[in-house]
């Protein structure tokens, strides 16, 4: 009996060591790269975990300092879900919106606004997310 719980625990201890090698559990960057086409650049980007880091950096940041609840400004209250993934890309793309118009967006740089987008883009209202209540239907 002794014999059969040393071999389990280490059969165990070596799975469990072998583990982060074989790449089931996400590493440090954020797990998969997804990629997307944007048609503001008409490029395909990576959707990498330090760009959009650093997007959600600039937007809360930048827009989220007058997209809030009850703010006096007058902005329209925005969240990261407010609009679909294609609803971000005609943003950005078109640039209609009163932020754009007005200057707002001036203070930031193309490649910032690209990172704005790519995390706008991944938490879009229409994107999967099997750890969230919301992708339960």
């Amino acid at each position: 009996m002794i014999k059969k719980i040393a071999v389990v625990l280490t059969v165990m201890v070596a799975f469990l060591a072998l583990l982060p090698l074989t790449g089931v559990l996400a590493d440090d960057e954020g797990g998969e790269t997804a990629y997307r086409f944007d048609p503001a650049t008409q490029t395909s980007r990576a959707l990498e975990y330090k760009n959009t880091w650093e997007g959600y950096n600039l937007y809360k940041s930048n827009c989220k300092s007058c997209h809030f609840r009850g703010n006096e400004r007058g902005a329209r209250y925005l969240n990261e879900d407010s609009r679909t993934m294609r609803g971000w890309n005609t943003v950005f793309y078109k640039k209609d919106v009163r932020c754009a118009k007005d200057g707002a967006w001036a203070k930031l740089s193309s490649e910032e606004l690209m990172y704005v987008n790519d995390y706008l883009y991944s938490k879009a209202y229409d994107t999967w997310d099997p750890r969230s209540a919301k992708s339960c239907g």
